[in-house]
């Protein structure tokens, strides 16, 4: 995985950069400069909240090939955590017992080498990304892997990117306020000690950097796998842009509220999750390619939903997960970069379409898991089918 990552840490430099210039070591560079660290292309912004620049100065004090090695080797642990999950996860959808343990080793390395060779996981660890480290943070606090009151960990991860603020939909769902409260009080923590550390800094992200999206990077780049791109490459009148893309975010959200409830009724705690995940990706304003890394549980928990269910929805469900994979092994930057010998953030109608799947069939999925299951008939030693 490491050596199809191919790591250059473009993304790591710019935490990095932006730790220094928070330490006044960048010479006349500040944290939120418009171009910390400029390629061929473009500038380079930091766009994470201070305290993400506070935890990343430990990596701004060593070379940068041994803080791209930290990064890297976090990342590779993420990716045995994650392979974990996924294996627990499917054994206890399927067969049990010591044969099935026997072979879980195996399992897990299967699962390490699929997950991390798909496209987010892929590109993530070449760009020395940090969203699998805050995928682990969310998932130990939702499958309570840890003794800290639920919620803590996923307000810290909050404070380190704003996106992972949308898991607080699934304490709402479950009308869990004691959990919301400590997500709200560990976020609010983290944006405590920015202003305490660096307030200069805080007053310029909260107040103004928040609120400029272009900042991030253009909303229309095919990179951007999000409902949020698809709007804007619509062709829709500019006016009606925004009002759609809320509508549909609004949408998604329902269907996510109703997906996640059906899914604690299953007593499904991953499905909830993952659900929770697709609605957070779908509706930030810019989900890179690379934020994907999600799709590591989206495949394993569309593939025990459509195992279980009958009809249409098993059709549909086989139908959408083939079409997925694909999608999630080749980024806009992958298939510019193959057909072209340049990266574009634009491409024709065909490479737009392919690139919007990384979104729809998520979001259909979702779509699915929200529908109320009817059980696939079980066959009799006779042949006869009979309903579980």
């Amino acid at each position: 995985m490491v050596l199809a990552a191919q790591i250059h840490g473009l993304d790591l430099s710019v935490y990095r950069e932006g730790a220094l210039a928070l330490l006044g070591r960048a010479g006349d560079k500040e944290l939120y400069d418009d171009a910390l660290v400029q390629t061929d292309t473009r500038g380079l912004p930091f766009t994470y909240p201070p305290f993400a620049a506070i935890l990343f100065v430990p990596l701004a004090l060593v070379p940068p090939p041994v803080g791209l090695g930290i990064v890297t080797a976090l990342s590779c642990l993420c990716l045995v955590g994650v392979a974990v999950v996924v294996v627990r996860y499917l054994r206890a959808a399927g067969p049990t017992g010591a044969e099935a343990a026997r072979r879980t080793p195996a399992a897990v390395l299967a699962a390490m080498l699929i997950i991390g060779i798909s496209g987010p996981w892929r590109e993530g660890l070449g760009f020395g990304q940090v969203n699998a480290l805050l995928m682990v943070l969310i998932l130990a606090d939702l499958l309570r892997s840890t003794r800290l009151p639920s919620g803590v960990l996923v307000g810290i991860a909050a404070g380190i990117k704003l996106t992972p603020l949308a898991f607080g939909l699934v304490f709402l769902v479950r009308r869990d306020w004691r959990s919301l409260a400590w997500m709200a009080a560990s976020f609010g923590g983290t944006v405590a000690v920015g202003w305490f550390l660096a307030p200069r800094e805080s007053a310029v992200f909260w107040l103004d950097a928040l609120f400029d999206a272009s900042r991030v990077g253009a909303t229309a780049d095919l990179y951007n796998v999000s409902l949020n791109s698809i709007v804007t490459q619509s062709g829709l009148a500019a006016a009606v842009q925004r009002p759609v893309w809320l509508l549909a975010c609004l949408a998604v959200v329902a269907v996510g509220y109703v997906a996640i409830r059906r899914a604690d009724r299953d007593g499904d705690t991953l499905r909830a999750i993952t659900a929770n995940a697709v609605v957070m990706l779908a509706i930030s304003p810019i989900s890179w390619f690379h934020h994907w890394v999600w799709i590591a549980l989206v495949l394993p928990v569309g593939y025990v939903v459509a195992r279980e269910r009958a009809g249409a929805a098993w059709a549909v469900s086989r139908v959408l997960l083939a079409a997925l994979v694909p999608v999630m092994m080749f980024s806009s930057i992958t298939v510019t970069l193959t057909l072209t010998g340049t990266v574009s953030g634009e491409g024709p109608l065909p490479l737009r379409l392919f690139t919007s799947l990384g979104v729809v069939l998520p979001v259909a999925l979702l779509a699915i898991w929200a529908l109320p299951a009817r059980p696939r008939p079980v066959r009799t030693t006779a042949g006869t089918p009979a309903r579980g």
